[in-house]
């Protein structure tokens, strides 16, 4: 899980996007990785151990028992469950940062993102959209709303989501990266190499661009032009 910021595609991408989102996934691709969901403010990939862990909850509990009507001392706690895989406490402290403010965006996107990995992309999608009601330009909101609806199988809307997120940020990381997906999935994989280089390019060290580099190393095969046959198969010979 990555935090990316959320702003101008050029014209004649979206003509290559449909000709995607019309296309069933193929039978068995190859087997990469799947969609980038991100979440917001305070949450990375974690590689702190159990103990780390469990001081890092201490700590924002602290925060939260002096100043229990703080959303950002119960955000931050959330985010130390999050960090924990404890979705439901997360969930908890997310939904109290919210109803101390409502508009708080990461809250929203960080909540709607663990509906997303509880496998609920419908509970997510409400999420999602109240915070791109607060700022349509957010790319993580926008990113993952594709997530959602990519999980639903609704592959249009979320190949419009991520053009959006992109157009709006032609950096936003997570959005290329879920574009190539979803090439991948429909077979044109010299595309989906085209995306995940991009991600490589502009989010070089993330975990974004780590997969998107294994993604590339998995399609090789795939991506080559078929070797010329020569000799006596090449004429069928004598």
């Amino acid at each position: 899980m990555t935090h990316i910021i959320g702003r101008t595609l050029k014209a004649g991408i979206p003509i290559l996007w449909t000709l995607v989102v019309f296309l069933a996934p193929v039978a068995d691709p190859p087997a990469v990785l799947g969609q980038e969901d991100i979440l917001g403010v305070g949450v990375q990939v974690s590689e702190k151990s159990g103990e780390e862990l469990k001081a890092a909850i201490d700590r924002a509990s602290k925060d939260v028992q002096a100043s229990p009507t703080s959303y950002r001392a119960h955000f931050k706690l959330g985010n130390a469950y999050a960090e924990a895989k404890n979705e439901e406490k997360a969930k908890d402290h997310y939904e109290q940062a919210l109803e101390l403010n409502p508009k708080y965006i990461e809250a929203l996107v960080n909540l709607g993102t663990l509906y997303s990995d509880l496998e609920q992309p419908g509970e997510a999608i409400q999420y999602f959209e109240k915070a791109l009601g607060l700022n349509p330009d957010d790319c993580k909101a926008r990113s993952n709303l594709g997530n959602a609806y990519y999980a639903l199988q609704r592959y249009p809307d979320a190949m419009y989501e991520y053009e959006r997120a992109v157009m709006a940020d032609p950096k936003c990381y997570s959005a290329l990266y879920n574009i190539a997906v979803a090439f991948a999935d429909a077979g044109l994989f010299r595309e989906a190499v085209t995306w995940w280089e991009k991600v490589e390019r502009v989010a070089p060290g993330t975990e974004a661009a780590r997969g998107a580099h294994e993604n590339i190393e998995i399609l090789k095969p795939f991506t080559q032009p078929p070797t010329a046959r020569g000799g006596d198969e090449a004429t069928g010979g004598n």
